[in-house]
């Protein structure tokens, strides 16, 4: 039976099957064992670069104390998805560990790497699909920089965000949807004054040069093309409701691909959580949009016109200031996933992604609220945001 053959039989039953509840923890350590597939790994050879002001800043880190907010975890009311399915999450957020014990190198699930500890434990996910890509460019020196999502085909609800940086292994891979991959790398937190992604765990690189220049660089061994992604998870009523952004709905679904059925309306072009903030002129514009139920919506990869200066996206935030009536008659799809901003300091207003330099950023929340993050959707095109003008 081939890798693709068994993957699509897996998927068919993780959506009808519920996992069982498993204790909580963070304790064991980083075992070894268990045999990669992956081959070599190691640092990269010499060379490579990124492109000028790009990639992340050197000797970057994660921000200090790491783990999350003092009360966080799910919104009052918040609601799950149809087919049950296990609680993600990390130790770190409140999440449920198989077998009641951390990631100890004998369980190469998503699900078993997310109670890692944080920028220390070296962990290895296996056969996992790529579900959307967020962003992938090449650099000037031809290396190349990703951010996408990839979902365990064996358990749909168990979902990961992976930053691939210029030095990260094979350092031309670029992620493409269906991609099955086989990944190694550490579990760590995003810097916490990145706009947009801050404080979002996921797996990249080490958290710090030393260990980079040891060996702890991401790994990615591509091992099937053209697989068929988990099926999409869909929402039941009362999904998402970010109150306004004070809260962090249904984080047992973070990473992964989720559609909201319809007819849905979009209820404020300009919420308050997705304001797009410049210190020194206020409000510079609004970063999504609200529908009903209180969903927030990120317009990152859909709003204004294409990147080559062509034909307009599908803004429909910017059609609904123009006073028209927006709605989604057949809903809307998207990964779910965190936000926060952090607007951009000083400077001619081009900022580094780490703070420093003549432009900078502070550590990132949700405007108007005392919550650093919250959850939302976001729609990767314009074919998962089909709307209509009332």
């Amino acid at each position: 039976m081939t890798i693709r053959t068994l993957l699509v039989s897996s998927v068919v039953l993780s959506v009808f099957s519920a996992c069982p509840v498993r204790p909580s923890g963070n304790d064991a350590g980083r075992g070894g064992g268990g045999g990669s597939p992956l081959a070599g790994g190691g640092i990269s050879g010499t060379g490579g670069g990124a492109v000028t002001g790009g990639g992340l800043a050197t000797g970057g880190g994660m921000a200090t104390g790491g783990g999350m907010a003092t009360g966080g975890g799910m919104a009052t009311g918040g609601g799950m998805a149809t087919g049950g399915g296990r609680a993600g999450g990390s130790a770190g957020d409140g999440g449920i560990c198989p077998n009641g014990f951390g990631w100890n190198g004998t369980d190469f699930s998503i699900a078993a790497a997310k109670c890692a500890q944080v920028c220390r434990d070296y962990v290895e996910i296996r056969d996992v699909v790529v579900t959307a890509v967020e962003n992938s460019f090449i650099g000037s020196g031809g290396d190349s920089n990703a951010s996408f999502w990839v979902t365990d085909p064996q358990d749909n609800r168990s979902g990961m965000w992976i930053r691939k940086d210029f030095t990260d292994l094979p350092r031309t891979f670029q992620p493409k949807v269906g991609d099955l991959l086989s990944m190694r790398g550490y579990y760590q937190r995003q810097f916490s004054n990145v706009d947009r992604t801050a404080y979002r765990f996921h797996l990249g690189e080490g958290c710090s040069s030393g260990v980079r220049a040891d060996g702890g660089l991401l790994n990615i061994e591509l091992r099937d093309a053209g697989v068929a992604p988990p099926p999409i998870v869909t929402a039941m009523p009362n999904f998402g409701n970010a109150m306004g952004g004070n809260s962090r709905p249904n984080p047992e679904l973070a990473a992964l691909r989720v559609f909201i059925p319809g007819p849905i309306t979009l209820t404020s072009f300009a919420p308050t959580a997705l304001q797009r903030l410049n210190p020194d002129s206020g409000v510079a514009g609004y970063n999504g949009f609200e529908v009903t139920g209180g969903i927030l919506v990120n317009n990152f990869a859909t709003f204004g016109t294409t990147r080559d200066g062509g034909s307009v996206r599908c803004d429909w935030r910017a059609i609904a200031e123009g006073d028209a009536g927006v709605t989604f008659p057949n809903g809307i799809t998207g990964v779910w996933d965190t936000y926060s901003h952090a607007p951009c300091l000083g400077g001619n207003g081009s900022c580094t992604f780490s703070s420093g330099g003549t432009g900078q950023r502070p550590d990132a929340s949700v405007p108007g609220t005392n919550n650093i993050f919250t959850y939302m959707l976001y729609p990767t095109d314009c074919a998962e945001l089909q709307g209509m003008v009332q």
